[in-house]
């Protein structure tokens, strides 16, 4: 998410709800690249394990998953990166994702499945990193021909 940093803040606070599509690849595969439709809500009170909040990291947007909870902060990750982001605080969080769309599928953020998705991929993403690291070297190594 690239736009100015008043705009979904501004949004958010008089409208009580931001809806865009989605923009970039942290968040695969739960949120695909400018395909599904996210709706972020203001946050009313602390948030927890597995929520996906909206902060913003200097004049940019991050819409990642909360994988701890501290007592002053988070620990927050996108489910497609490698690097924990600490110290994020509820003073950056400007709101959180309550439901996506994909295509004409409401995804509700408090369901089952989600929680169920949610568990499931904090839990594999180290099985996961290790298994594409291991195929990135892999690929450096023997390279791929080119004809």
């Amino acid at each position: 998410m690239r736009e100015h940093a008043t705009d979904i803040e501004s949004i958010i606070r008089e409208s009580g709800v931001y809806v865009s599509t989605s923009s970039g690849v942290s968040m695969m595969p739960m949120l695909r690249d400018r395909r599904d439709t996210i709706v972020i809500e203001p946050v009313t009170e602390r948030l927890k394990k597995y929520d996906v909040a909206l902060y913003r990291r200097g004049e940019d947007y991050v819409l990642h998953r909360v994988i701890k909870v501290l007592p002053d902060s988070y620990v927050i990750r996108g489910d497609n990166c490698m690097a924990k982001e600490y110290g994020v605080t509820d003073r950056e969080i400007i709101g959180k994702l309550t439901s996506f769309y994909r295509k004409d599928n409401k995804i509700d953020m408090g369901g089952r499945a989600y929680r169920a998705y949610s568990v499931m991929i904090c839990a594999a993403h180290p099985i996961i990193y290790c298994i594409l690291g291991i195929k990135g070297t892999f690929r450096r190594l023997f390279g791929r021909k080119h004809k």
